[in-house]
């Protein structure tokens, strides 16, 4: 999908919305944020604009209060929840109610590929409604669910909608695993950054020495991954690390008092 395609049905839905929700990384969450989306929605007489803080199990509470605290200093209500755990949704659907003023809400869901815009939807519907998958970019065209009978939402395609550094967009898991190129160099990319916002948390996590020059040569050892002639498989060391961050398990966040960057 091009890019005035998208932004063309972003603001067709904000026209059509009264609720705006915008999705973000709980563990990211200065990056993953559209600065354009939410002048244009706060800028807007008929619509408010709402942040769900998703994946809030893998940050301490207390980081994520802060967090929200930050986004409310913005003139920004937020609500910090976990769809795959079902944490905070009940909240989040009171906020949406809330925010509407209308008799049924029609709430526009954005957000970057791989912030589980979808999983909400579906945790809020109770039943699976809109279609989702381990992988980031999956939903492809606007998609309207009746959430309740209080409630409307409009899903959007996950793609990209600005230019983030290569770096960011590994940080974020933006590009599906299986379709970087270079999955080695995307992962000593990521293993750098994680080091930068946590030193040695990735490094415990495999239980491995925390050099990054031996680093993927450690975990496919460690992991059993040696080719013909006693190489390390690196680059299934590399496919499993970029795995292991898309799905939450290691354990690095963004800290609030040293943000990586608001775009």
């Amino acid at each position: 999908m091009q890019m005035g395609k998208y932004w063309s049905i972003v603001w067709r839905m904000i026209d059509d919305a009264n609720v705006v929700l915008e999705v973000i990384d709980a563990r990211f969450p200065s990056i993953c944020r559209s600065n354009r989306l939410e002048q244009r929605v706060m800028e807007s007489d008929q619509c408010n604009l709402l942040i769900a803080i998703n994946k809030a199990d893998l940050v301490p509470r207390d980081q994520l209060n802060l967090w929200v605290k930050w986004i409310k200093e913005q003139g920004i209500k937020s609500v910090g929840v976990s769809a795959t755990q079902r944490l905070g949704t009940s909240i989040l659907q009171r906020e949406i109610l809330q925010a509407s003023n209308k008799k049924t809400a029609k709430v526009a869901v954005v957000g970057l590929p791989n912030t589980g815009k979808s999983s909400i939807i579906n945790r809020l519907k109770g039943r699976k409604s809109a279609s989702t998958a381990p992988v980031s970019g999956h939903t492809k065209s606007q998609q309207m669910i009746r959430v309740s009978k209080s409630m409307m939402m409009f899903d959007t395609p996950g793609i990209i909608p600005v230019k983030l550094p290569e770096k960011h967009n590994i940080l974020l898991g933006l590009t599906p695993v299986t379709k970087i190129k270079d999955p080695i160099y995307a992962a000593e990319l990521l293993i750098e950054q994680l080091n930068e916002i946590s030193p040695g948390k990735t490094a415990s996590y495999y239980e491995v020495p925390d050099d990054i020059s031996t680093f993927l040569d450690n975990i496919a050892i460690k992991l059993n991954r040696v080719r013909k002639g006693g190489i390390p498989d690196d680059r299934f060391a590399a496919i499993t690390v970029l795995s292991d961050h898309v799905k939450g398990k290691i354990p690095v966040y963004e800290n609030i008092k040293d943000p990586l960057r608001f775009q």
